[in-house]
Order: C-alpha cells, then sequence, then structure tokens
C-alpha cells in the first residue's frame, strides 16, 4: 500500500504525519503493494480539522471523512470509519474477485451496526420542474431537506443542489 498524505489550508506538523504512516501500516495488510490511499488534511473555518481518506479499487471507491477541532482526532475517527467500511463491504468486495483487497484479513466484527443490510423502504417519483440555481436552493431551505433535484432550465441538465457542512451549497449535474 503506498500512502499519499496532502494538506489544504493547513500546516500538518510531521508527528500527526508519522501517527498517520503508523496508523496505515496497520491496515496495510488489507490491501496489495501498488493501492494508493490518499488522505487529506483539511482546515475548515472555525478552526475545524477534517480529514479525509479514500482509496480507489477497480470496484468503486472506499471514502471516509470527519471533521474535528483537533486533527488527531478526526484523524482517528476518519481512519476508524474507514476501517469499518472495509469491514461492512467484505462480503460485496469478495464475489467481485477484486485483488488490491486482501479478504483474508478482515476480521468481521460481532455485533456492528454497520452490519445491517440496507435495502431500499421507499421509492417515489415526480416531474422535474426547470428552474435555476438559487430557486433551487430556496425550495431545498423551504422544504428543509438535505437534497432537492431540479432541472437547470439554463442548461437542461438534471441537478441536484445539498446543503454543506460549512453552511454552503453544492451543485451535482448529471451528464447524460
Amino acid at each position: 500500500m503506498k500512502l499519499e498524505i496532502n494538506a489544504t489550508k493547513l500546516n500538518v506538523k510531521n508527528y500527526i504525519i508519522e501517527e498517520a504512516e503508523k496508523r496505515f501500516d496497520k491496515l496495510n495488510k488489507y490491501f496489495s503493494d501498488d493501492t494508493v490511499v490518499n488522505v487529506t488534511f483539511k482546515g475548515e473555518s472555525n478552526k475545524t480539522k477534517k480529514v479525509e481518506i479514500s482509496v480507489k479499487l477497480r470496484t468503486g471507491v472506499l471514502r471516509s471523512e470527519a471533521s474535528d477541532g483537533d486533527v488527531r482526532a478526526a484523524l482517528d475517527k476518519a481512519i476508524d470509519k474507514f476501517e469499518r467500511q472495509l469491514v461492512k463491504h467484505k462480503d460485496k468486495l469478495k464475489t467481485r474477485s477484486n485483488d488490491s483487497i486482501r479478504y483474508e484479513n478482515i476480521v468481521e466484527e460481532a455485533g456492528d451496526e454497520d452490519d445491517i443490510e440496507s435495502r431500499i423502504v421507499k421509492n417515489k417519483s415526480f416531474v422535474l420542474e426547470p428552474m435555476d440555481e438559487e430557486e433551487a436552493c430556496l425550495r431545498l431551505e423551504l422544504l428543509g431537506h438535505a437534497f432537492f433535484m431540479f432541472l437547470n432550465k439554463e442548461t437542461q441538465k438534471v441537478c441536484v443542489v445539498y446543503k454543506r457542512d460549512d453552511g454552503d451549497y453544492g451543485l451535482i449535474e448529471a451528464n447524460i
């Protein structure tokens, strides 16, 4: 496993980088030598530190992120989430015979609430209304939802606006 460490808007001390490398040495047993794991440290507003971990596999991407006032705590939370994802997706990944994950090293945790199988419990359909991004953000706030899907009247693309953790909005555009 190759570890790539980056920092954005944050000066990461050497001892934090060494701690990250030490923690990922324990996770090295899950991956082949050519797998690249990206760890990004970000300085957010209000002195919040964010750690994002991602690894690209042939079957998709495993990703976790965590925020905290302390960069060490954020790192610990993100790595713990990442390891739970490895365990959670063990069966899904195992059936696809991905060589970049070594499944024999993933230990199943008994009683973990992440082991509950996800399923679709509600199906909803609606007509997409043409509107601009500002109107979509207003509708998002009025409805109190986490996201809002609409048809962008300028581009004629299906879009989703969502509320970000920092209070701003994000926009996803679908290319068909």
